[in-house]
């Protein structure tokens, strides 16, 4: 009975060959594409906005997170929305009082407050560029809520 070796398919390389050089490795990079979804001069506007829920300024952008069909706006773990779905909320109603959005239920955030945050986000995007008209929709929704 006769034991036969595997043959290579290709030569041998020297050692190191088929390493890529240093100089040769491109950094990585984020990269924006077209409609994407982010907009920083939107999110700028949004900041100058008051708090809907105590009216405060300046504001934080914060994203709207969960899905809705109706709107038809998806959702993903660990994914940002896009900057259309930001309503203006102060530091402590975002994220650093203990019944802030991100403290608990996105949903009964909104609910408790007595706004609708897709159609509010929907109207405010829609004055998109004009911050005298933002301004409104986020004075109308604060003096609305709850009704």
């Amino acid at each position: 009975m006769t034991i036969t070796r595997p043959q290579r398919i290709a030569p041998p390389s020297r050692p190191g060959a088929l390493l890529k050089r240093f100089d040769q490795v491109q950094p990585r990079t984020r990269r924006h594409e077209q409609g994407d979804g982010r907009d920083p001069q939107y999110l700028a506007l949004v900041r100058c906005c008051p708090c809907l829920k105590c009216g405060m300024e300046p504001s934080e952008a914060a994203h709207v997170r969960f899905a809705s069909a109706a709107f038809g706006k998806a959702s993903g773990l660990q994914k940002k929305p896009e900057d259309k779905w930001a309503l203006p909320l102060c530091a402590g109603c975002h994220r650093l009082s203990r019944d802030a959005q991100h403290q608990g239920s996105e949903q009964a955030f909104w609910h408790a407050l007595g706004i609708n945050p897709l159609i509010t986000a929907e109207r405010l995007y829609a004055q998109a560029g004009d911050l005298v008209a933002m301004r409104a929709i986020v004075i109308t929704t604060i003096a609305e809520r709850g009704r």
